[in-house]
């Protein structure tokens, strides 16, 4: 049992020193640059040790959990008048229907207006049929100003 315990304690020992092992930076030829936590490796020379950053303190932790709490916070309460921003800016169905019914109006009224362009164009058009499409054309600029304002 109690050699159990020597051994449990000797296991944490080590584990605790290589975790707070430096570490060395080495060259070898053609300054080749390499990093190990022991010696450095045949062929190569220590340059450098970095050492590791020491552990934060009780104080520090303590500090940071109270700043991650404030910036959770904060970023909740930033979130919430979006959401209701976008609840207030919602169109209803009606707005989107009178959208969807004025785009397709201007897109026939635009369509009316190039196949009367292109009339005129032609060498042999006759005037009744540019009167059909100023007709249809100025229907459709009726129903567009009743619909869309």
């Amino acid at each position: 049992m109690k050699i159990a315990v020597l051994i449990s304690i000797f296991g944490l020992l080590q584990t605790t020193s290589a975790v707070a092992q430096t570490i060395q930076r080495c060259e070898g030829a053609g300054q080749r640059i390499t990093y190990a936590n022991g010696e450095c490796p045949a062929g190569t020379r220590a340059v450098k040790a970095l050492a590791p950053a020491p552990p934060p303190s009780a104080q520090g932790r303590a500090e940071t959990k109270a700043q991650l709490q404030r910036d959770k916070e904060a970023a909740k309460m930033q979130q919430k008048p979006v959401v209701q921003d976008k609840a207030r800016s919602a169109p209803s169905s009606s707005d989107v229907q009178k959208a969807a019914d004025c785009g397709y109006l201007q897109a026939s009224l635009d369509s009316s207006r190039q196949l009367r362009n292109v009339l005129t164009t032609r060498p042999y058009y006759s005037t009744e049929d540019v009167e059909e499409a100023d007709a249809r054309i100025n229907e459709l600029a009726a129903e567009y100003r009743r619909v869309c304002g």
